[in-house]
């Protein structure tokens, strides 16, 4: 699915972290063009579809695991079997160098419910959310400070927009020139 919201592309920056957004691009898109941003690494998934991602036997039999509503991935070999995208998006993925427990997918309002490690918000259903939105400054804040405690290599989010975030400079720049907005 390609993207017609009108936020063709923003980038910035947020402490170590380097992000970018667009209405371009998908995660296919962005896993065709820069399968590198995943190769032997780990991912947790915390939204597939606005929802948990419920692994198959082949997922299983490779050793993905579920915990608290969290798929998690083994190492990384080859990105053309992993589940994303099917149904829409609203796909979001924490990339990680070394397998990493979030502990539990947070349920109730987000501006409610204290915000703190082990529980986690799932940021890719709010709409048009993005790294770059001013305009919903409270999400986005809330957003950066569970990166913080988090502290993966890359954030990945598909919904109405694609964001990518990054804390491996030299990875961010190849997504970046990948996906043609250099």
């Amino acid at each position: 699915m390609v993207h017609t919201n009108p936020v063709i592309w923003a980038t910035g920056s947020h402490g170590a972290y380097q992000w970018l957004t667009t209405g371009q691009h998908d995660l296919d898109t962005l896993l065709r063009l820069c399968p590198q941003a995943l190769m032997n690494k780990y991912i947790a998934v915390t939204s597939f579809d606005s929802g948990p991602l419920d692994l198959n036997d082949d997922e299983i039999s490779t050793g993905w695991q579920t915990r608290n509503d969290i798929a998690y991935s083994p190492k990384i070999q080859s990105i053309d079997k992993l589940a994303r995208g099917k149904c829409g998006g609203f796909d979001e993925w924490y990339v990680f160098e070394t397998p990493t427990d979030l502990g539990q997918v947070m349920s109730g309002n987000i501006f409610e419910a204290p915000l703190q490690p082990g529980r986690v918000a799932v940021f890719v259903n709010y709409g048009s959310f993005g790294s770059h939105d001013s305009i919903i400054q409270a999400l986005t804040d809330l957003f950066w400070r569970q990166l913080e405690w988090i502290h993966p290599e890359s954030f990945i989010a598909d919904g109405n927009l694609l964001s990518f975030v990054s804390r491996d400079k030299e990875l961010f720049t190849n997504v970046f020139q990948a996906l043609g907005m250099a």
